[in-house]
């Protein structure tokens, strides 16, 4: 259980990480271009080929892993509750909004270079984006407690 908690626990750091980067300088810098949108697009395209999709599904599965074994074997609230926050913050709130978000701005684009559903993208999924920074980081606080407890 040790090392499950433990590559969890970093998987969900790292996400945290990849998600902060966007957060703080990247959306600002699209923002600045004139082809923001445009960038996004490609980057969005670029990632579902990256290490980062292995790493998404890996640190969720683990995650709802750590939450089932909870449940069935040995509850500890800080695993419980820093699985769930993860689950809920990071892969709930991607699913929901941000892969909705990222769908809708490749459909607005168009052969001009204007995305009218630009300005309203960044702010969207900005705002979401630092939910999944936040409970990327607060999930793995948590499965850090609990391994230190």
């Amino acid at each position: 259980m040790n090392v499950l908690v433990f590559i969890s626990m970093i998987s969900m750091a790292v996400m945290g990480g990849v998600y902060f980067v966007f957060s703080v300088f990247v959306m600002q810098s699209l923002a600045q271009i004139r082809n923001g949108a445009e960038v996004m697009v490609k980057i969005n395209q670029v990632i579902l080929h990256s290490l980062f999709l292995p790493l998404f599904f890996l640190s969720s599965g683990l995650a709802a892993f750590i939450i089932v074994l909870n449940l069935l074997v040995q509850f500890d609230a800080l695993l419980f509750m820093g699985s769930a926050v993860y689950i809920l913050g990071m892969f709930a709130c991607t699913a929901v909004c941000n892969v909705p978000l990222n769908k809708r701005l490749e459909a607005a684009h168009s052969s001009s270079g204007k995305n009218p559903f630009w300005a309203e993208y960044l702010q969207r999924w900005t705002r979401w984006n630092h939910v999944r920074t936040i409970s990327s980081v607060l999930g793995a606080a948590a499965l850090y407690a609990a391994g230190s407890s």
